[in-house]
């Protein structure tokens, strides 16, 4: 039985910072009818398009070229949704998706591992009398 879904990529990382950037996403969510996630969306998608974000991070770049966005700064769909294109054809992004159940037959074969053979034999014990224990394995 195969059990399939299709849903759009969400990448949900675990952002851990500052006692200090928290409150100052609490005092934006107060500030704004918009969600904490929108608000870290916006940071994100605006940094992507900034020259003082590029200066910031060009001193830790490694010797490749930064990377381009795939969104245009008039692209507001793309932070205000957490799925712009599910929103775009009408979907609810919190929508779980379709499921579908499909069962396939597939011929049973044998997959069981045959053991190898191993030695038997008795194990030499010699027990001294200060305690120790030594085996002799053949």
């Amino acid at each position: 039985m195969v059990y399939q879904r299709k849903l759009k990529d969400v990448y949900r990382p675990t952002v851990r910072y500052d006692a200090s950037y928290r409150d100052y996403v609490n005092d934006l969510f107060r500030a704004t009818k918009l969600d904490r996630n929108q608000l870290i969306r916006a940071a994100l998608f605006i940094a992507a398009h900034s020259d003082d974000y590029a200066t910031l991070l060009k001193p830790y770049m490694k010797d490749v070229p930064m990377p381009r966005p795939k969104w245009s700064v008039s692209d507001h769909a793309v932070w205000l949704e957490q799925s712009p294109v599910n929103r775009e054809e009408g979907r609810d992004v919190t929508h779980g998706g379709e499921a579908q159940i499909r069962r396939e037959e597939k011929p049973v074969e044998v997959r069981r591992v045959e053991q190898e053979s191993r030695r038997v034999g008795e194990v030499h014990q010699v027990r001294q009398p200060n305690g120790g224990i030594k085996l002799f394995i053949q």
